[in-house]
């Protein structure tokens, strides 16, 4: 069991630096853990770092993705919250990866106190220079620096210079179905808030309907006067109810599919990752050819002993190198294909909780909405009686309801009704201020 959670974010200041710190709840009972419950205090910058160790650690693995950065509006708390949200996220999707979640970054995140962290995250950062020279070890690690870095000295690669492999097929399938699915899903993700944006455009258009309604009937007398006020109030939580409608629309299906784009960048980040590794190990053969070229050429050459000597000396060092590449590549492959396989099964699940989801939310909505209107076929009928046309679920006997509140707390919205009240010595119909429209 691994259950993580981020809450209480707080404003920090670092000199002249502000910034967000969130709390990281654990609870497990891993063995790796060395507590069962604790919590630390993280910002966004170490959820960056960690994103970026475990990029390192598993290359080819899809890194669950980040909220994006912003730079204006990052202390509204609005942002904040949205962006905790995606933190947790990310959190909670490293934790039932297969691999991610044994990483040592990871438990590190969890777990370590803040000076152990911030040495563990200086110590990442300098383990290898700016200048492009090799880390002070030996062995493998000299040789996984020589061949990482051959691919950023190499000169342009064309497809058919690249070494060929048993995953290229697979792996050129799998390129082309990321892009079509990441066009398909922009385009959904396109129509969709344009659906919220109508669906807010329409709970402020009812409320400005009822409004009018709410006035006519004052204008009109006795039962027919009382109808069209009853109009009115049903219009007016009508508006209340497609606010709140939109808003949830936006949480629960625009929200998602916006993440899953996200969560394909980070499919194409993979490959890329898998094409990075194709390059070194292309390079490193070709690399390898050159030198036991110039070897051959050097040896049974009289007086050229001491360069045929550094020339062996390199040819060994471009087969360990290779060898290294060859490893990494054929790795990194078979981590890709398992990853996109995983990434299928889990999205077809995803999307189909997701539009199971909007489902229910129209189903919901509509069944609200018929109950209004049929609320109001009573009061429609001259000397017909009724409570008001949806009054029930506006409870607006005291005053409380409706007037496009939106689902907006801390503030009161005036109704219709208080609006047309206000306004009922006034020649001309009121102009609703900005605070009483819905949405707004």
């Amino acid at each position: 069991m691994l259950q993580l959670s981020v809450s209480d974010p707080v404003q920090q200041a670092d000199g002249l630096n502000k910034f967000t710190s969130y709390k990281v709840n654990t609870n497990t009972d891993l063995p790796q853990f060395a507590y069962s419950n604790y919590a630390v205090i993280r910002r966004y910058s170490d959820f960056l770092w960690l994103a970026t160790q475990l990029a390192s650690e598993f290359a080819g693995a899809i890194i669950p993705p980040l909220p994006e950065k912003q730079a204006v509006s990052r202390f509204n708390s609005e942002f904040v919250e949205h962006r905790r949200t995606q933190l947790e996220k990310f959190l909670q999707r490293v934790a039932v990866h297969p691999e991610l979640m044994g990483a040592v970054s990871f438990a590190n995140f969890l777990q370590a106190d803040d000076i152990t962290f911030t040495s563990m995250k200086n110590a990442g950062s300098s383990s290898s220079t700016s200048d492009g020279k090799p880390p002070k070890s030996t062995g493998a690690g000299v040789m996984k620096w020589f061949a990482e870095t051959k691919t950023s000295i190499t000169h342009t690669m064309g497809k058919e210079d690249l070494v060929k492999s048993a995953f290229d097929d697979q792996i050129d399938e799998i390129t082309t179905y990321v892009a079509n699915l990441e066009n398909q899903m922009k385009n959904v993700v396109q129509h969709t808030s344009g659906l919220v944006k109508k669906g807010k455009e329409t709970a402020n258009g009812l409320f400005e309907f009822g409004l009018a309604f709410t006035l006519l009937g004052q204008a009109e007398q006795d039962e027919l006067g009382k109808a069209l006020t009853h109009m009115g109030q049903a219009a007016d939580t009508l508006s209340v109810l497609s606010a709140e409608h939109a808003e949830r629309e936006s949480t629960k299906f625009e929200y998602p599919l916006i993440d899953y784009i996200r969560l394909i960048s980070s499919v194409k980040s993979a490959l890329a990752k898998r094409q990075e590794k194709r390059i070194t190990y292309s390079t490193c053969v070709n690399d390898l050819e050159s030198k036991r070229s110039s070897l051959n050429k050097l040896q049974g050459t009289p007086g050229k002993e001491d360069k045929v000597l550094l020339a062996e000396s390199a040819v060994n060092q471009s087969e360990e190198a290779l060898e290294i590449s060859k490893v990494d590549f054929e790795t990194v492959s078979a981590r890709v294909l398992k990853e996109v396989a995983r990434f299928k099964k889990e999205k077809a699940a995803d999307m189909k909780t997701c539009v199971m989801d909007y489902i229910t939310l129209q189903i919901q909505y509509n069944k609200k909405m018929e109950l209004i209107w049929e609320e109001m076929i009573p009061n429609l009928e001259i000397g017909g009686g009724g409570d008001g046309g949806g009054n029930n679920m506006n409870n607006s006997d005291d005053g409380s309801g409706g007037g496009g509140g939106g689902g907006d707390s801390g503030r009161t919205v005036r109704t219709n009704s208080e609006l047309a009240s206000s306004s009922s010595k006034n020649k001309d119909p009121p102009t609703p201020a900005s605070e009483d429209l819905v949405g707004v």
